[in-house]
């Protein structure tokens, strides 16, 4: 039954398991048999998965379940390592658009305690430095400090062990310089 409901080469009518609602003058329509290919051998399906994995039950794919239990045991123990070590920084991008300008954007939540989000955007690659300072001016963190490429960027900082206060973020980006307070509530 299962086969025959994702067979779309058929024009044998197939039971109606499965009803939509389309419009108010026809309750009952069957959204069946599905337009999708959705064979293990549909080379779309086979990398279509987060990661390039493919989509559905990795058992019937060894080498590629191998290698997605490697990455995650990986994830894991860099995760585990950063929940221990009493600080926790994370560098998390996106890669679906690339910005068309430098940007700096106000961090989240502000105020915080004892974590914030710190949002930027590159429109190109990058030398790249995000520095925190204190109300004096005084260099607390460093952030980043390195060659990033074209893209948007979140940093989390845990100011778990600073006092409350008004503090400065800053972000030099190339030619492009930002800069923007927040507020560390305890």
């Amino acid at each position: 039954f299962a086969l025959a409901t994702v067979d779309t080469t058929r024009f044998t009518s197939l039971p109606t398991w499965r009803l939509i609602n389309t419009d108010p003058g026809d309750f009952l329509k069957s959204d069946w048999p599905i337009p999708v290919d959705l064979a293990y051998s549909d080379p779309d399906l086979l990398t279509a998965g987060i990661g390039g994995f493919p989509v559905g039950d990795l058992n019937w794919f060894p080498a590629q379940k191998s290698a997605w239990l490697a990455q995650r045991d990986t994830e894991y123990s860099y995760i585990n390592a950063e929940l221990n070590s009493g600080q926790i920084t994370a560098i998390v991008r996106n890669n679906n658009v690339l910005p068309v300008r430098f940007q700096l954007f106000q961090n989240y939540p502000n105020p915080f305690n004892p974590s914030t989000t710190i949002k930027y955007d590159l429109s190109k690659q990058s030398k790249v430095k995000l520095v925190i300072y204190d109300i004096l001016g005084r260099e607390v963190s460093t952030l980043i400090n390195e060659t990033k490429k074209a893209g948007s960027y979140k940093v989390v900082w845990n100011a778990g062990r600073l006092a409350s206060g008004v503090y400065f973020y800053s972000l030099q980006a190339g030619n492009y310089n930002s800069t923007k307070k927040l507020i560390l509530l305890k």
